[in-house]
């Protein structure tokens, strides 16, 4: 699955190569619909060091899950999508017919620039701010994307274009506290262990902006760090489909709103570190011996897991608030 670089490295230790296959295997799996049951899986670990970057680095080999916009002939909505310039940005796009290759084809339409229904299009949902259509790019940005991708192995995608935006609309979530302090694990890999991560992921995970911090920057970026808050408070927030979505502590989880992100494969990150959250994880979930996990076959002892089917709820859903009390508050869960 992972293409290693052509260098006489260390090889990748199993913890890491376990991480990166559990990412995988879980964004791998659909997204479900309200009323069905979506997988969560408790990873018990020794430190959290490095887990949350090698999650994501083993999630973005997954397919992108891109909704269908669903728009009918003239319609025009609110997306987020390439711009044909430099920027993967909030535009309004209308569906037309328009004259491709000697016949009439479908085509999404937006500030003069065409593209054919293949190229990644996602509809945002309700009361997703107006204002969010700011610049995520300088132009030296851009063709560093560039210049990255000419050097990737084969793939899908024929374009930097088509490629990044793929990603972008289908991201990467991580929730919780210390947010910093997995970004900087993320640069710390990527300084001592590139060589860990595949070649066709490493510039993602490269990439490197402030906007990935920026609630309001969601699906700008191939991945987003939202604090507890976020995730539960901004309603629009909810109605989106990432591709996977990582909780950096089991108190982050268990803050969540049931609605959250509801319907995405979930890994919740149980550092034993602090025994209090390992003990609260075993006290609340129930392990689904249904669940068999290829990626737990050639795990190492040094790692748990337990794996749970929960119930989506639709993003909407008015009571689905999980508020713990002040003693709950003052309890240490635990974080990366």
């Amino acid at each position: 699955m992972f293409v290693s670089h052509d260098s006489e490295t260390s090889p990748i230790p199993q913890w890491a190569l376990s991480a990166m296959t559990l990412g995988n295997e879980l964004a791998s799996f659909p997204n479900v619909e309200p009323g069905q049951k979506c997988l969560n899986v408790f990873l018990s670990v020794p430190t959290g060091q490095y887990i949350a970057p090698l999650l994501m680095a083993g999630a973005f080999l997954a397919p992108p899950k891109i909704a269908d916009p669903c728009a009918k002939l003239g319609e025009t909505f609110r997306a987020v999508a390439f711009d044909g310039k430099s920027q993967i940005r909030d535009l309004d796009v209308t569906l037309m017919l328009e004259k491709f290759q000697g016949s009439s084809q479908p085509m999404y339409q937006s500030d003069g620039y065409l593209r054919l229904t293949d190229h990644p299009v996602l509809r945002l949902p309700k009361g997703v701010p107006d204002d969010r259509a700011k610049k995520v790019f300088v132009g030296r940005d851009w063709e560093n994307i560039r210049r990255k991708f000419r050097t990737l192995p084969k793939g899908p995608a024929t374009s930097t274009e088509s490629w990044w935006a793929s990603h972008c609309l289908s991201p990467v979530v991580i929730v919780g506290e210390s947010l910093e302090y997995v970004d900087k694990q993320r640069k710390a890999m990527l300084d001592r262990a590139p060589h860990w991560i595949d070649l066709r992921v490493l510039p993602i995970l490269e990439y490197s902006k402030p906007g990935a911090f920026n609630r309001e920057r969601v699906l700008h970026h191939p991945y987003s760090y939202l604090t507890i808050d976020a995730a539960r408070d901004l309603a629009w927030m909810r109605g989106f489909r990432p591709r996977l979505v990582i909780y950096t502590s089991w108190r982050a989880f268990y803050r969540r709103k049931m609605s959250a992100f509801s319907g995405v494969p979930t890994i919740v990150i149980v550092n034993r570190r602090v025994p209090s959250a390992d003990i609260e994880a075993s006290k609340n979930t129930v392990h689904d011996s249904l669940i068999n996990l290829a990626s737990a076959k050639d795990m190492p002892r040094s790692l748990g897991l337990r794996a749970e089917l929960s119930l989506v709820i639709p993003p909407d859903d008015p009571d689905n608030a999980i508020d713990a009390s002040a003693e709950d508050d003052d309890a240490d869960f635990g974080d990366v």
